[in-house]
């Protein structure tokens, strides 16, 4: 027997992580088990709701989605795995209709964004996800569909077809269902996935090869700058006047995941989030235009996040405005660390808890009456 891998093994501190992290994994699954069954029951119940007076069934229906992603921002938060904002100050932003871009690093990054989203008031109720298919299939696939997300199908064989659904989707959910933020991540996929590639293209057609993120696609941009937004952002029509470019940072450039954030065995670490706004009428719709707008941005992301990874301090990266824009005197974000309120985590918990006693309790009632009239 090798004496000293069963003293690594019964070492305190490794028996602790391991023990912990075996906690937390339960901990989270079961927490999937009894919260997402209970928001589809009362859903359920809400039908004629719905029916009756759809604009309250939306209203109601944002606020439990809210809920239930609030618990997977407490998977992260209670790690310490927190995110930290730099940049522009975008929180007058909340109610009014925006569009919200992200590089796409990791199966940890939609948490992330849930962690720091799930912190403002009034602002998860009313988002919109543009996310891909895949994640149709995963436990919060289903949650999405019935909120009003969209799924987008990647490939040259459903791209068109994928884009006149988004089209027709945004006309028939994300106007009439009053969202305000919608997310998109441009890349179409995670980094890892999508740099080689992504530098394929680049070297093939004369465009910067990049190493932290991935050349964006314009297709999905195209479609909603077309569809829902306006062409300045002081108009009185109800569409999108605002464009968010969101860079997330990970410490050394070595993003988390989801196993990471279920588990907890990597140490306490700040993620950055690097916000830059535009007005809506700064960002070109000329496809060919709109094309090189995106590029340079991310060819930006790059250089940002370089910068980071080799010194550790996170440049001042101003947001680079349109030649000739007014310049305006918007806040500036230095290194503020997204706080939760954990008496808000608690009471959820609790009614989260309550909800599955008292559906257990009612399925249960209905079953024992079918088995009598049996």
């Amino acid at each position: 027997m090798d004496f000293s891998t069963g003293h690594r093994w019964l070492n305190p501190k490794r028996l602790y992580m391991w023990v912990r992290a075996v906690v937390r994994i339960l901990f989270c699954s079961f927490n999937n088990l009894y919260c997402i069954p209970v928001h589809f029951c009362w859903l359920f119940m809400l039908q004629p709701v719905k029916w009756l007076a759809p604009s309250l069934y939306w209203q109601i229906e944002g606020v439990m989605f809210r809920w239930l992603l609030s618990m997977v921002a407490l998977w992260s938060y209670s790690n310490g795995y927190n995110v930290v904002e730099q940049g522009d100050d975008i929180w007058d932003l909340k109610n009014e209709r925006t569009l919200v871009l992200f590089n796409h690093q990791s199966t940890a990054d939609v948490p992330l964004i849930m962690a720091a989203f799930n912190s403002r008031t009034q602002l998860f109720n009313n988002i919109m996800w543009i996310m891909d298919h895949i994640f149709k299939y995963t436990n919060f696939g289903l949650v999405s569909w019935t909120h009003g997300d969209f799924f987008i199908q990647g490939g040259k064989e459903h791209r068109d077809s994928s884009l006149i659904k988004l089209e027709k989707h945004l006309r028939n959910f994300y106007i009439p269902r009053k969202r305000k933020w919608l997310v998109l991540f441009p890349e179409g996929g995670f980094l890892k996935n999508r740099k080689p590639s992504s530098q394929r293209y680049a070297q093939k057609n004369n465009l910067p090869v990049l190493e932290n993120v991935s050349l964006p696609r314009v297709g999905a941009l195209k479609v909603i700058l077309d569809c829902v937004a306006a062409d300045k952002h002081d108009e009185k029509s109800d569409t999108i006047k605002y464009l968010l470019d969101v860079t997330i940072a990970y410490p050394g450039g070595d993003p988390l995941d989801l196993p990471t954030i279920f588990g907890g065995w990597r140490p306490p670490c700040d993620t950055i989030f690097h916000y830059r706004r535009f007005d809506i009428e700064e960002v070109p719709k000329e496809e060919e235009a709109l094309t090189e707008w995106l590029y340079c941005r991310y060819v930006e992301k790059e250089a940002i996040l370089q910068e980071y990874y080799d010194t550790g301090i996170f440049p001042e990266a101003p947001t680079p405005h349109a030649p000739g824009y007014p310049a305006k005197n918007v806040p500036r974000l230095r290194g503020i660390q997204v706080v939760h309120d954990p008496i808000e985590f608690l009471l959820r918990h609790c009614f989260y808890f309550a909800s599955t006693y008292i559906w257990v309790n009612i399925i249960l009632w209905v079953f024992s009456c079918l088995i009598q009239l049996w």
